[in-house]
């Protein structure tokens, strides 16, 4: 645990970054080597049919997710003024609220399936192997939600280096079980895009049981036998307050990733399949400002807790630089070796060939996308660090649905773009998005949403 009220900002910023970066990466890389593991023993048409489930996975624990945001500004607010008592409040109404909110998701999502799948419009050809892989995760999504609310809780504490332990021992149990299920061994037989899906969800099972195991002996905090179970209807206001918008401004990005991909699968199975793998990548190049942002809402969220408004200022401006600094590496490596990085995820063959040489011309356009993220990220972390999400929902509505999707359609579509005109519109929005973050931060509403903490 962390106390980030005094210090050097700097050395704050940057030292508690990294570790949530090397998380973060720690997701994406399994999340990678798990389509690579697909790519390499099913062929494209099962990575078409893993990156058709990705927007609705990432669609369902939209709700969960916001909440668990909610919880990270009000630890770290009340961390910042030393409330244990408020935290211990804070802990137990908001994890059995979300729990609850998890498994109500689970069972919407495993009804209608069939329904989210045809949506998105998946190819016929690969929706099967969809389904099977969207069943499973869609079943077993309570084991990853105790896995990013413990998480949260420790990044809102200030304990990155604890959440890198956890990711570890996710991603290597990921590594570890997801071939075995896919080609099967001894009495288990061959999965296939099923057998990668019960992989990632019992590798999620098992961090779960050791990962709180090992937290009971070095954090207070964690031990729910400690918590304070008195019904407190002003935390779970301030939860949902905080919340909602945060889970609607996520769900605003997931549905409008679920019309791009809807879109782009009208283009066939080799654009899905070279979408799937950019976006495989995206999310590993977007880590670090994802990893900036984090370290911003809690950083300025506990000196708002503080009353130390200067120092949230002097967080946004370091923020920055650090993010621009980051995305000039990225948007390099990005454009230098599209072609190469592709080619990790696919054997050699005339068919690959095509999906390889649409993943280069995507990076043609998104490769620029990345210093747009380093100062979008950073400005949100810490109007999230306020509790300012109301805001934050309006602005990605703006971004994606007033300009990203119009472009989309009109450049794909009508201006005869195909889907180069989808990357293009994808990288426009993100430039009209860093003008309009920036003008709200520069406005001065969000100084004015400080929790009370009752």
């Amino acid at each position: 645990m962390q106390d980030f009220t005094e210090g050097n900002i700097t050395k704050q910023v940057i030292n508690f970054t990294l570790p949530i970066m090397l998380g973060n990466v720690l997701m994406s890389i399994y999340g990678i080597i798990n389509l690579i593991w697909v790519g390499r023993l099913l062929g494209h048409e099962a990575v078409a049919a893993v990156a058709v489930s990705l927007p609705i996975i990432m669609l369902m624990p939209a709700f969960l997710i916001g909440l668990g945001m909610a919880t990270n500004v009000l630890i770290a607010q009340a961390f910042g003024r030393k409330d244990t008592a408020m935290l211990k409040k804070i802990l137990s109404n908001s994890f059995f609220a979300s729990t609850l909110f998890c498994l109500l998701i689970s069972i919407i999502a495993l009804l209608f399936r069939r329904q989210l799948l045809e949506w998105v419009q998946a190819p016929l050809e690969i929706q099967e192997m969809a389904l099977s892989y969207l069943t499973i995760i869609t079943a077993t999504l309570v084991f990853q939600f105790f896995i990013n609310w413990m998480n949260g809780m420790l990044r809102g504490l200030g304990d990155a280096k604890t959440v890198v332990k956890i990711l570890i021992l996710l991603a290597v149990f990921n590594i570890v079980l997801v071939p075995l299920f896919i080609c099967g061994i001894g009495p288990l037989p061959p999965l296939g895009v099923a057998g990668a899906a019960w992989g990632t969800a019992l590798a999620a099972v098992a961090t779960c049981v050791i990962g709180y195991i090992y937290l009971l002996r070095f954090n207070p905090y964690i031990n729910m036998r400690n918590w304070d179970y008195s019904l407190n209807w002003h935390i779970i206001r301030e939860v949902f307050v905080i919340g909602v918008p945060a889970s609607l401004q996520m769900i605003v990005v997931s549905l409008a990733g679920v019309i791009i991909i809807a879109l782009v699968n009208r283009y066939g199975t080799a654009v899905t399949a070279a979408f799937g793998i950019g976006m495989q990548i995206d999310m590993l190049a977007t880590i670090p400002f994802i990893s900036i942002g984090m370290a911003a809402t809690t950083i300025a969220g506990q000196n708002l807790g503080a009353q130390k408004l200067e120092r949230v200022f002097q967080t946004l401006r370091i923020s920055v630089y650090f993010g621009l600094a980051v995305a000039l590496v990225c948007t390099a490596v990005l454009l230098l070796f599209s072609h190469h990085i592709g080619a990790i995820f696919l054997e050699k063959s005339a068919e690959n060939t095509r999906v390889l040489h649409i993943v280069r011309d995507y990076y043609h356009w998104i490769a620029f996308i990345f210093p747009c993220f380093a100062v979008i990220f950073a400005v949100q972390g810490v109007l999230r660090s306020a509790g300012d999400t109301m805001a934050l929902l309006a602005l990605s509505f703006v971004a994606m649905f007033v300009i990203r999707i119009p472009l989309a359609y009109g450049l794909a579509g009508p201006l005869g773009f195909k889907q180069d005109g989808i990357w293009m519109a994808m990288l426009m929005s993100s430039a009209l998005a860093v003008g309009l973050n920036w003008l709200y931060y520069a406005k001065g509403p969000w100084k004015k949403k400080r929790l009370s903490g009752k």
